[in-house]
């Protein structure tokens, strides 16, 4: 009977992920080329485009984007979720796909109830507790906490969980029935761990060190050597990026961490935290908590100490950096709030065996047959007893609300003016606006949609230093667009060649409004709000110094014509960024500081007028 339960299971699944993406679970909007546009998910998609085409023709994810913020360098130093997509693409040949990632999400999902099964079943767990370890897991899958990591573009944080989860269930099982299948599993599910989410895999060191000092005593030499052999090499596989992880981080943006600890948020202000999810998500992470608890301090007391104390630390260590995340600003600046989910889905497994311990009176007198029917009788009422929780379970399987796909007539709207109404020939000036972390970054998908270049629409939150120059919730350059005169406006939109700019805010549109640079309005545009699209008076130059006409610009290379010097050097509106190479060779390139900018731009030294020339990039240069 158990397979039936695990078919039942997958089957919910698969129905539930099909809600993802259509109201009418049907494959329609699944298969179609229309992106996904909630969340991060967008910035995923074209920093995983970016990123495969770049490990396809260079051997290396990292390369420099030339269509945000004057130049920037895409590295793994931030939009970690790119990663999984950047596998996917890369393995596709590198084109622009939407279904592609689209499919890799619903792989993700389908792939959840596999994990938490045999994660149970390494563990030594009986097939019904897996079928059981399985339903509490997906329980918490489609609860708020987990819905909003998939709707925010969490992948990465999603990924690694299950990764950890699967490599924990291994670890259990090579401790039991050492061999070669269980260690290339550990191996697999490592390396797969570092790829998308290292942080994490970090966090749950402490996991391996509790397992291998619990039951390292037990095994002889060869057990112990490879095992260490199955967790190194995952980390030498990832060094190809891994070390671009090391070498960018100085991109980023400071941390404050000197966020005192709000003595205000109380136990109750915790309850009401949103980590909580809605009443029905509190109900499950009260039982799976409890449970859980029980469920170590049987497993413990059954022998089984390895399983009890990995999975016991996992579950009390993710719940307790999520609740410090909450009342602790320099932890939550690390967004460990979003550990709960992955807390809960370590607790599920021991919840798991307490809950059929517990059935075992149930068991020896009608089978696992009646007593898998008492569970799920008590699993329902628990969920469903109360009106409030049953209308949010129910609703979430009736009427699960999809994300966000496709642009929407505004933003198709926005696209065309965008297209109609400006050239290549300079940049656009971008209002950001800050939201929620599900908010929809959909403009990272400019570039591709218009073929032109932005300073703004990456990332508000990107954190990097190309970024700190842009235009923010009515902020330019970090300050406020109103304390802006004439002459420093002129001199801002003359530096990076903003050639158009599309505001946002009543703010921001006044302000231009105001300025005798501007013509006339082009364009009155929709995208949650009222927005303008301004043109400049102003001749388009990305020469800042001397003289180049721009004819082409993306992640491969940058290339121009007729570049004229102006006392032995041609200056770029164009962030300089080490490794970068010139063609033909009798021109040298350098950086020109600059004191507005913390990132200096490009200079050319040449004596001499060049017909073409083209700026590429490689990262060993850098080096």
């Amino acid at each position: 009977m158990w397979w039936l339960a695990f078919l039942a299971l997958l089957a919910a699944q698969a129905w539930m992920t099909l809600g993802l993406f259509s109201r009418e679970h049907t494959t329609d909007r699944l298969l179609d080329e229309q992106p996904v546009l909630s969340g991060r998910h967008p910035l995923h998609l074209y920093h995983g485009l970016l990123g495969a085409r770049s490990f396809l023709n260079r051997g290396t994810p990292s390369c420099y984007d030339p269509a945000f913020q004057a130049g920037y360098p895409k590295t793994p130093v931030f939009d970690d979720g790119s990663r999984p997509a950047e596998m996917l693409l890369a393995l596709t040949g590198g084109r622009y796909q939407p279904c592609v990632y689209k499919l890799g999400l619903a792989g993700l999902c389908l792939l959840a109830p596999c994990v938490f099964a045999g994660a149970a079943r390494g563990a030594g767990m009986s097939r019904f507790r897996a079928c059981l370890a399985c339903g509490l897991g997906l329980l918490v899958w489609w609860g708020k906490p987990c819905r909003d990591l998939i709707e925010a573009g969490d992948i990465d944080l999603l990924s690694g969980t299950l990764a950890v989860l699967a490599e924990t269930g291994l670890l259990l099982r090579y401790h039991r029935a050492p061999g070669p299948l269980s260690l290339l599993g550990v191996a697999l599910t490592a390396f797969l761990g570092w790829y998308c989410h290292p942080l994490l895999m970090a966090v749950a060191a402490p996991l391996v060190l509790i397992y291998y000092f619990t039951v390292g005593a037990r095994h002889h030499l060869l057990w112990h050597m490879s095992l260490v052999v199955a967790l190194a090499a995952p980390v030498a596989a990832n060094l190809f990026w891994l070390l671009d992880w090391i070498d960018y981080w100085w991109l980023r943006t400071p941390l404050n961490l000197e966020a005192p600890m709000l003595t205000s948020r109380t136990l109750p202000a915790l309850w009401d935290a949103t980590i909580w999810g809605e009443p029905a998500d509190r109900t499950l992470a009260c039982f799976l908590a409890v449970a859980a608890l029980v469920g170590v301090a049987m497993l413990h007391g059954g022998g089984r100490r390895p399983a009890a104390r990995m999975f016991g630390l996992g579950a009390l260590g993710g719940l307790l950096l999520a609740s410090l995340a909450v009342v602790w600003g320099s932890l939550g600046r690390f967004s460990a709030e979003r550990l709960f989910a992955p807390a809960l889905m370590f607790a599920s497994l021991p919840a798991a065996y307490a809950v059929t311990q517990m059935l075992g009176p149930v068991r020896r007198l009608g089978g696992w047959g009646s007593a898998f029917l008492v569970g799920a009788a008590a699993l329902a009422a628990l969920t469903l007893a109360v009106p409030s929780n049953r209308e949010a379970w129910l609703g979430r399987w009736r009427d699960n609300e999809p994300l966000l796909i496709g642009l929407g007539e505004d933003r198709k709207n926005v696209v065309t003016a965008v297209v109609d109404r400006t050239t290549d020939e300079a940049r656009i000036l971008w209002e950001d606006r800050r939201g929620k972390r599900q908010s929809s970054h959909w403009t990272a998908l400019l570039p591709l949609l218009t073929g032109r270049a932005f300073v703004g629409g990456l990332d508000p939150e990107a954190a990097i230093e190309h970024t700190a120059g842009g235009l923010i919730d009515q902020t330019l350059g970090g300050r406020p667009i109103d304390d802006w005169n004439d002459s420093e406006l002129r001199d801002y939109c003359a530096h990076y060649n903003i050639g158009w700019v599309l505001c946002w805010s009543e703010k921001t549109t006044r302000r231009f409004e105001r300025w005798a640079d501007v013509t006339e309005a082009a364009a009155d545009l929709q995208d949650g709000g009222a927005g303008r699209l301004f043109q400049l008076r102003r001749k388009p130059t990305f020469a800042l110094r001397g003289s180049a006409q721009w004819q082409s610009a993306d992640s491969n290379r940058i290339v121009m014509t007729d570049v004229k010097p102006a006392e032995g050097s041609v200056v770029l509106s164009l962030h300089y960024q080490a490794g970068m190479r010139i063609a033909p060779s009798r021109i040298k390139i350098d950086h020109q500081p600059d004191p507005h900018d913390p990132i200096p731009f490009v200079r050319l030294l040449l004596d001499e007028p060049a017909p073409v020339v083209t700026i590429t990039w490689d990262k060993q240069s850098a080096n």
